[in-house]
């Protein structure tokens, strides 16, 4: 509190009896000329104050006041009066104690201040923390950021223990702290953009792994299960920010501190405290030519004090897929439409053999397969079967059904169960967490299973008050069963109307499938396997899934470990010193072996059986036995940081600084792995049979079946390793001025050993600035009481990202001669890029933190721009420089954005509670430069991601523009508006008229095939010890090609077919190839390849899905605590349960590809149990 006054020299006269201290301070306020600074709780524990005196001393006076109380004064500057507690009167005790959350856990940074003083500390590394107290001031005030402050008085016999403070979770304000893995600081003091999830918020539902948790919970991250159709399920933030398929758009992942190679996926979410996201290039940037995709901080939790033992159990149940959604046609339908393209094919020869002389036999060199119902019809026409048989094989082709017996036997529900067994534990000194993992699932084809175990261990020690370490590591073991992937299909091996079983169980075998031998031969056709039945030089075709699901079977192992070490110093009070090493390694193993007797050995057998009728001599290519071919891939990386920390507040709080300065070592590293095939291999004995490479994979094996020598591929004939070192320099500061205003700003240089060697790359900095204002703090806000935050954020970043596509040197293989085998060359893979750097992204941000109505009301808006520059892109060069293009740094792509996250504590009243959050993002990618030249039409239908121009959305779907359709032939139209196709009078095609589409101009843009919107809502009521939540997910703002059937071929099985037979020709329908005119089929797979990407065949994309829905229920405390457990909850959950697509026609876009238009199975419902005990 400050008091100011006017000058009286005369003496004055004081007259007090019994007075409070603030009245005898009012009264000396209003007759001396002096300010008063001092602490109200120090005045109301003064003594009452007797005095008369008459003085124009200062000093007298308040040597006068001040006698037998527990407080001195100070003048200072002739103007100001500061009375101070005097401790020193006072008995002293030490308190020493811990502050932790409502279950045990540390609480670092903890704020502990002596109340009524200005004395405060903070807590350790492990929530500890002594203080001084004394019988006057002896009651504390303990804060932490998301916590509920608490104040507790500790007499002196508290000091003969560890005290424990526990504070209760504010859950409004819990997340409100930013991690960034080289600090922790409030996000009050934060500019940047970042999304802190909480345990509490990632365990609302049981999750598959990190990325199932992060789904839904992010703005502007996009979880794609099949994104954009490319492949693999990864992570987008906020769009695409580079060109390169090998660079990734993944965020770099971040563990307790230190990137890490390991996959979001393959980390234990049981494991995982808080996830923060860094977005924009202020929180980003720190990590430099690593973090242009963003950030994903994972902490682990830490120990707790007492001793906690936590047990989860999960159990998972996905059902088998169905056929529904697939729209296949039936066997029936199949059948007859086959029928109809035999007959068509059949009218072109003369007679039966002759047609299927052009499939081939044995010797001729030509062999194709073809289907049973073909066979059958050339066993009709040769004699071989009446026509009664052949009639009754049809009725039974129509009536049976390949795939719902391949579903019926080969799969199961897939059954997954997990364990987890944590134990945490912390002391004065020390501060534990270790837990131990099992997984194992039972996948959906039977005979695959996969295992994994998984260990962790984290122990922080203090050695000193001011030093302390940091220890850990964690590995995981896997190791799976899986089938060949050949088998894994239920669409490739056997048409839909054969049989896998027989009515009463029995297996039903095929004389001959459509699959490879993978080693030599293609598939043979039924002249082929009945030529060979009797001829004992060779072995059996015969064929049953079941029989062969155990054969090749994929046996892989992986290990992968992470061991890490911390030291901290406390150099002075504010200044720490850290220094960080971290040792990453992860071995892969595959091992795949086909017996002798397995089908795909017999096929590869007789393919390389020679024969010369001559001399009646067969040859045998093969040694006797099986193959066993084998993989094994390494990594490792280590990371190295030291780092200087400041975190200090001044002059009362008014100013905070909190500034890193830091190095930073890093090295990843592939060595060459090991690839081996080998033949006549005896899993008794482990022997094989050495075969010459040289000649199997060039010369080749005799093959009569063939007709000319067949070639093995061979394991290991290309070799590479790849080593990548890193060094870092970067700092960061922040400084917060009474609360309201913020400024920070990071610099980073990496210097690496791809760069060019042009000085003016190497060092290219990497950096950011950052503005924040919490207007909520202001005085002017103190009467609004409903408005509890109100900031608003500001910052400009320069992040990058690692591109290894591409380098500085030039790049040679060696190869040997084919024909000369001594003689060896280079061949030239890659031209030099002497000005080679990082790809640069520069981000602006403004966003907008609210909270209102008690913080029940929260919210974050976030505006975007990121402009991604040097991209590495295929760029026309001169031809004089040696070539026409190179992939150099000359593209640039712009995504633009905003983002919403609304949080609602809508309704807590005594046991029910209901709140909800609703999170919004929109993207926008637009390609800005490309020096490319316009190539074919076909490429930018066919892949866009690596065919764009200029001022176009990135990842474009375009089409072919439809023109009209003429008696079921539909034509498009090109640049100048000129039909593809020309009709006589009569409305036949003129085949001469038949054009191709090969000038980009004629293409339409129909949109992106990447979503410009998604996000979700969840929704969680809690009544007494029920607790229900469901969450919605939603995308859209994209396109997507219809499931169009293929007018190029006969070999289709959709319900196109289906509806031939049923509507027959229409405008809406085009003709089958089937249908084609015998002068038009030539032009089938074209006019087949423009139908499939018309323009009318694009449709929207956008979807939403009910993605999980759980109720839990916590057991009663009054029934658990007879069996001294803390706490018990199960949990039933139900995910993927429904959706809606505005495609219709029962697609699902996550289990499409969008670009091709091509369907893949849905994916099932999941039925999941959750046990979670604690003790």
């Amino acid at each position: 509190m400050l008091i100011s006054f006017d000058v009286n020299a005369q003496n004055t006269q004081y007259n007090f009896n019994k007075a409070p201290l603030n009245s005898v301070i009012s009264e000396i306020s209003t007759k001396t000329s002096y300010e008063f600074v001092y602490d109200a709780e120090l005045v109301k524990k003064a003594k009452p104050i007797d005095l008369s005196l008459s003085t124009s001393n200062i000093k007298t006076l308040m040597d006068a006041v001040v006698k037998g109380q527990a407080f001195s004064y100070e003048i200072r500057n002739n103007r100001t009066i500061v009375l101070k507690a005097v401790l020193e009167n006072l008995e002293d005790y030490m308190l020493h104690g811990m502050v932790t959350d409502s279950l045990g856990g540390p609480l670092p940074g903890a704020s502990v201040k002596i109340k009524g003083t200005n004395r405060y500390t903070t807590t350790d590394g492990n929530g500890h923390f002594n203080v001084n107290l004394n019988s006057q001031f002896n009651t504390l005030d303990i804060n932490y950021i998301g916590y509920l402050s608490a104040t507790q008085k500790f007499d002196k016999d508290a000091a003969l223990k560890v005290v424990t403070v526990k504070l209760m979770a504010n859950s409004s304000l819990l997340a409100d702290v930013v991690v960034n893995g080289f600090q922790t600081i409030s996000k009050e003091r934060s500019t940047g953009a970042a999304t802190i999830l909480d345990e509490k918020k990632l365990n609302e539902n049981i999750n598959i792994d990190i990325l199932s948790a992060l789904e839904g919970r992010v703005a502007g991250l996009v979880y794609n299960k099949n994104p954009f159709g490319l492949g693999a399920d990864q992570p987008v933030l906020r769009g695409q920010a580079t060109f390169s398929l090998v660079g990734g758009n993944a965020p770099l992942v971040v563990l307790d501190g230190l990137p890490t190679e390991t996959p979001l996926n393959e980390i234990n979410p049981y494991d995982i405290e808080t996830i923060t996201v860094l977005k924009d290039g202020a929180a980003a940037s720190i990590y430099g030519s690593r973090s242009a995709n963003g950030v994903i901080v994972l902490t682990t939790k830490k120990g707790n004090s007492p001793l906690k033992i936590s047990l989860n159990t999960d159990f998972f149940i996905d059902t088998k897929p169905t056929f529904e959604s697939m729209h296949y046609a039936s066997p029936a339908d199949i059948v007859d439409f086959e029928t109809d393209v035999y007959g068509r094919e059949r009218a072109r020869y003369a007679n039966t053999e002759t047609m299927f002389a052009a499939y081939g036999t044995v010797a001729n060199g030509n062999i194709k397969y073809y289907s049973p119902l073909y066979q059958l019809f050339r066993d009709r026409d040769a004699g071989k079967i009446t026509t009664n048989q052949f009639n009754q094989q049809i009725g039974n082709f129509k009536n049976t059904d390949y795939y719902e017996q391949y579903r019926d036997n080969v799969w199961q529900n897939a059954f997954r169960q997990r364990y987890n067994l944590s134990l945490s534990s912390a002391n004065s000194k020390s501060n534990t967490f270790a837990s131990i993992n099992y997984d194992r699932s039972a996948e959906r084809v039977i005979g695959n299973i996969s295992q994994k175990v998984t260990l962790y261990f984290k122990n922080t020690y203090n050695i000193k008050k001011w030093l302390s370490t940091n220890l850990g590591f964690n590995g995981a073991y896997s190791a799976s069963t899986s089938t060949d992937a050949d088998y894994d299909s239920y669409t490739a091996i056997s048409p839909r109307y054969t049989s896998i079983v027989n009515p009463d169980g029995s297996l039903v075998y095929a004389n001959y499938v459509n699959l490879p031998d993978g080693i030599a031969g293609s598939p043979i056709n039924g002249a082929v396997a009945g030529s060979l039945v009797n001829t004992p030089q060779y072995k059996s075709y015969r064929f049953n899934i079941l029989e062969s699901l155990n054969e090749g079977l994929i046996e892989s192992n992986t290990v992968s470990l992470r061991a890490f070490a911390n030291i901290q110093a406390k150099i002075i009070d504010g200044l720490n010193f850290s220094s960080q090493i971290q040792y990453e390694m992860g071995t892969k193993k595959a091992e795949q072996i086909y017996d002798v007797n397995s089908y795909k050995m017999r096929a590869a057998y007789n393919a390389l059986v020679g024969f010369t009728p001559a001399t009646n001599v067969y040859t045998y290519g093969l040694p006797t036995g099986g193959r066993i071919s084998q993989n094994m891939q390494q990594n490792n990386a280590y990371t190295f940081r030291n780092q200087l920390s400041f975190d200090k507040s001044f002059n009362d709080g008014k100013h905070s600084i909190a500034a890193i300065a830091g190095t930073e070592m890093r090295q990843t590293f592939s060595p060459i792995g090991m690839m081996d095939i080998r033949y006549g291999y005896d899993p008794v004995t482990l022997t094989s049979t050495i075969i010459n490479n040289q000649t199997v994979s060039q010369t080749g094996l005799p093959s009569y079946i063939f007709g000319a020598n067949k070639t093995l591929g061979i394991a290991g004939r290309s070799f590479q390793e790849t080593k990548h070192r890193n060094l870092s320099y970067f700092s960061n500061a922040s400084y917060t001025y009474l609360s309201r205003y913020n400024v920070t700003g990071s610099f980073r240089i990496d210097q690496a050993d791809f760069f060019g060697a042009d000085p003016e790359f190497k060092n290219r900095p990497l950096w950011s600035v950052g503005l924040g204002w919490n207007a909520s703090n202001e005085k002017f806000f103190e009467s609004l009481g409903w408005i509890n935050l109100i900031k608003l954020r500001a910052t400009y970043g320069v992040n990058g990202n690692q591109n290894t596509e591409t380098t500085k040197f030039l790049t040679a293989r060696r190869v040997n001669d084919n024909l000369f085998t001594s003689l060896q060359y280079l061949n030239i893979t890659g031209l030099p890029n002497p000005k080679l750097r990082w790809e640069k992204t520069e981000t602006y941000n403004i966003g907008l933190d609210l909270a209102f109505l008690g913080n029940r009301l929260r919210g974050t808006i976030d505006f975007y721009d990121r402009k991604s520059t040097d991209l590495l892109v295929t760029t026309d060069l001169d031809p004089t420089v040696g070539t026409a293009s190179l992939v150099i740094n000359n593209g640039i792509l712009r995504n633009k954005g905003i983002e919403f996250t609304v949080n609602g504590d809508w309704l807590k009243s005594g046991d029910l509670m209901l709140s909800s959050t609703f999170v919004l993002g929109f993207n926008r990618s637009k390609i800005g430069k490309v020096n490319r030249g316009l190539s074919t039409a076909n490429n930018y239908v066919s892949s866009p991601s690596t065919y764009y121009t200029e001022g176009t959305n990135y990842n474009t779907l375009y089409a072919y523009r439809y023109g009209g359709m003429t008696n079921g032939y539909p034509y498009f139209l090109d640049e100048n508006g000129r039909a593809t196709l020309e009709f006589d009078g009569n409305g036949n095609p003129v085949v001469s008229s038949s054009r191709d589409i090969n000038n980009y101009a004629a293409l339409v843009s129909m949109g992106t095939l990447i979503p410009t919107y998604n996000g979700s809502f969840s929704q969680r009521v809690s009544y007494k010890n029920f607790e229900l939540s469901a969450l919605l997910v939603f995308s859209g703002g994209n396109v997507m090609r219809k499931d169009v059937t293929s007018l190029g071929s006969n070999d289709i099985s959709d319900l196109d077919i289906t509806q031939r037979y049923k509507n027959g020709i229409t405008p809406e329908l085009p003709r089958l190839l089937v249908d084609y005119s015998e002068a038009m089929i030539p032009r089938a797979l074209s006019i087949s390849t423009m139908w499939q990407k018309a323009d009318v065949n694009v449709v929207k994309a956008d979807y939403v899905k009910l993605r999980s829905i759980s109720l839990g229920y916590n057991l009663p405390k009054s029934f658990i605590k007879k069996f001294n457990i803390p706490s018990a909850k199960f949990t039933a959950q139900v995910n993927n349960l429904w959706y809606a697509s505005a495609a219709g026609d029962d697609i699902d876009p996550e289990s499409y590809s969008l670009n091709s238009g091509t369907r893949t199975l849905q994916n099932p419902k999941s039925f999941v149990l959750g046990i979670n005990l604690t003790f």
